[in-house]
């Protein structure tokens, strides 16, 4: 069983023995907001949104950090702030949460810039559409994923990215988008005349936190063998996306044969695992960190 920390059954939990993860607290830094980098603004389709709302109305910013309406997706890149003797960096995609009406905390990619940047890591900020006003909102925030692991590809070499270690995490609702992207991935198209739609959108790893199953079956995101690496947690407690998805998830990847690793929790709730936040699954990249050398992620 590859990748499986523990397997799960109606979330009773099972416990396959493995060598323990050790917490790489050595590497785990606390920086501070304040060091921030400005974001490099990227709009996702240059040349027109696919499938857009014909009367979108404005997009929304209640001041909270909360977004709403968004119908021109978008990514705001954050680099690491320097280059000088290192190889290509890895990147990821975060997708925030919202419940698909909203996208909280996008500025700093709800603390995955203050956490991943001073590891080397690029992290992009995916603004994906929302309903309203899409009218088919899993199609189109998954194809806004897709695009951005293709433009981040696109421009690895500017940006000093290794096109091979691009990954795609997501909590709550942009975890679905997440289980969308990959579970009905499309090719790239070779002969586009667009040379962004070449570039492959496959993720090279995904994150999975509190997968939110907006009303559907693990069923309805199949996962076929060549679907890439996840990482997936989840708490008991959490009664928005109950951890007997995430764990019929962890099952559709074990069914492919795909690595994967699945950490359940006792307490946390739907915010178990939030950066900065309380309890256990607050330090969930201590886990995370260490399965990206497993996997061959890290240089």
């Amino acid at each position: 069983m590859p990748g499986i920390t523990a397997f799960v059954f109606g979330c009773a939990l099972l416990v396959i023995v493995r060598p323990a993860i050790a917490a790489d607290a050595s590497t785990r830094p606390s920086p501070q907001p304040s060091t921030r980098p400005s974001p490099i603004v990227v709009p996702l389709w240059e040349h027109g949104v696919p499938n857009a709302a014909a009367d979108p109305g404005p997009e929304r910013d209640d001041g909270t950090g909360r977004i709403w309406n968004v119908s021109v997706p978008a990514m705001l890149v954050y680099l690491p702030p320097s280059d000088d003797g290192h190889p290509p960096r890895m990147a990821i995609v975060h997708c925030v949460a919202g419940g698909y009406t909203h996208l909280t905390r996008l500025m700093g990619a709800d603390g995955f810039v203050d956490e991943f940047l001073p590891r080397g890591v690029a992290i992009i900020a995916l603004k994906y559409r929302l309903r309203p006003p899409s009218t088919d909102v899993e199609r189109d925030a998954a194809a806004d994923a897709r695009r951005a692991i293709q433009l981040v590809r696109y421009n690895a070499a500017a940006w000093h990215i290794d096109p091979h270690r691009v990954g795609l995490v997501g909590a709550s609702a942009g975890a679905n988008v997440v289980l969308n992207a990959v579970s009905r991935a499309q090719p790239s198209v070779a002969q586009s005349s667009d040379p962004i739609d070449r570039e492959n959108a496959r993720p090279d790893f995904v994150g999975l936190l509190s997968p939110w199953p907006d009303q559907h079956e693990a069923s309805s995101y199949p996962m076929a063998k060549n679907a890439p690496p996840a990482f997936l947690a989840s708490a008991r407690d959490d009664r928005t996306a109950p951890c007997a998805f995430a764990q019929a998830v962890a099952a559709a990847y074990e069914s492919a044969g795909v690595a994967h690793e699945f950490w359940l929790i006792d307490e946390g709730g739907h915010g178990a695992f939030t950066i900065g936040g309380v309890g256990e699954g607050s330090r969930w990249v201590e886990r995370f960190w260490p399965w990206l050398t497993q996997i061959g992620m890290k240089p």
